[in-house]
């Protein structure tokens, strides 16, 4: 049996992830895919479009085997914490062959000099990206000025003069966000002495961030703009552009959704987040993850002009500051998730449980492997979490209840219908 991993957020899944997953098999040779995907709460600080057994359900429709939750705490952290967090669930199967992920490189040849030269930090790279922090630079922007003044140092290529243009590379890996994240899982396979073997493919999907939905592959930023656009107009039906760029699965799955009012944004968490900011001192804003000192000063400054979760980000964002960073600071501090709590989290080297959130019957071969060879248990229904887990593993899945009840009173307060329990629901199960 051969398994290759993806590690997603299908936020919703479009036709750029199913050939990702088609290609994915094909490259490795594998008969199972095994999919991490983030629940309720998503990487870019905010709640996922649709919750986690939906989007479960539209990748196993889609050509996955089985679908694992990543821990929302890791879910919801920085590119590094995400992709350690991620690849950690993988290692815990302990079958696992392959990771393939998305790059806009499409090479590992690309990826892996910037994974290692992040991974190990020599001295002169570290002077270097302290150098760009001291003068102001966001820590992406000065991670990416430091890496590229440190290739030039060591290969001796001297600094760029007005009239010469030609002596450094045209573009930055580090300047593609796929990119940016592939170097992530490429360090954390590398931290782990891992015997994954990485595979990337060429993103053939639109930009990250473009907002097209003209186009063969539309991105999934630009298919939740258009069903938050149909969504403040009170229409429950997609627009055929955007079918369009969605698998037959996904376009009914969301459609459903849509039509039951159970469409998510981050405005949606405004009043539990507004109700967070005013009851919290500055000091227990600092103390919450991704946030500090200043963010958390700068948060409570302005926090009596709060209106809305979205506009209050724009209002809070500045140049050193990026509006990624602000949601996510305040994902976290509607989440209650404490720095400290991460420290301890990476100290332990990144701790996971294996939580199903769906899986196909015919992957039976795959579900006794786990039990078989796994380092972890598989945790199929939540009222036995308390009699498989060790305690730090019930730390993390205790969290992710309390993460899915926070996304499901939005819904519930939206669409009027009673909070469902995450005690009580159980996996999507498809043939």
């Amino acid at each position: 049996m051969k398994t290759v991993g993806i590690i997603a957020e299908y936020n919703p899944f479009h036709k750029g992830h199913a050939y990702q997953l088609r290609k994915a098999k094909e490259l490795s040779g594998a008969d199972f895919a095994v999919v991490v995907m983030s629940g309720d709460f998503v990487q870019r600080g905010g709640p996922a479009l649709t919750d986690k057994y939906l989007r479960a359900e539209m990748a196993l429709r889609s050509g996955a085997d089985l679908v694992l939750e990543l821990p929302a705490v890791y879910a919801t952290g920085s590119a590094e914490t995400f992709a350690r967090g991620a690849v950690s669930v993988l290692e815990a199967l302990s079958f696992v062959d392959a990771l393939c992920f998305g790059s806009e490189a499409g090479e590992l040849s690309e990826l892996l000099p910037c994974a290692r030269l992040f991974e190990e930090e020599p001295p002169l790279y570290r002077a270097c990206l302290q150098g760009y922090l001291r003068q102001g630079f966001s820590f992406p922007a000065a991670r990416s000025r430091a890496a590229e003044e440190y290739r030039n140092s060591t290969e001796r290529i001297l600094p760029c003069s007005a009239d010469d243009a030609d002596c450094r590379r045209a573009a930055s890996v580090l300047d593609s966000p796929n990119n940016i994240l592939g170097i992530e899982y490429l360090r954390a396979l590398l931290h782990k002495k891992s015997r994954i073997e990485p595979l990337t493919l060429r993103r053939e999907a639109a930009g990250y961030h473009e907002l097209t939905l003209d186009t063969e592959m539309a991105s999934a930023s630009a298919i939740r703009n258009a069903v938050a656009g149909a969504d403040s107009v009170d229409r429950v039906s997609l627009d055929p552009v955007v079918a369009a760029q969605l698998p037959e699965a996904s376009t009914e799955l969301l459609t459903g959704a849509m039509q039951r009012g159970e469409t998510i944004s981050l405005d949606d968490f405004s009043p539990q987040l507004f109700y967070r900011l005013l009851n919290a001192s500055q000091a227990e804003l600092a103390a919450m993850q991704d946030v500090g000192e200043e963010l958390a000063a700068r948060i409570y400054k302005k926090r009596l002009a709060f209106t809305t979760a979205e506009e209050f980000a724009d209002r809070i964002k500045t140049r050193q500051v990026t509006h990624t960073r602000v949601t996510r600071a305040l994902c976290h501090i509607l989440l209650g998730f404490s720095e400290k709590g991460l420290e301890e989290k990476k100290a332990a080297d990144y701790p996971v449980y294996l939580r199903a959130l769906g899986f196909r019957k015919s992957a039976g071969e795959l579900l006794s492997a786990i039990k078989r060879e796994s380092n972890s248990p598989l945790l199929v229904k939540a009222a036995d979490a308390g009699k498989l887990m060790r305690a730090e593993q019930l730390t993390l899945f205790e969290q992710d209840v309390a993460a899915a009840h926070v996304y499901e009173s939005a819904v519930a307060l939206k669409t009027g219908r009673p909070l469902k329990n995450e005690y009580t629901r159980s996996p999507v199960i498809l043939p």
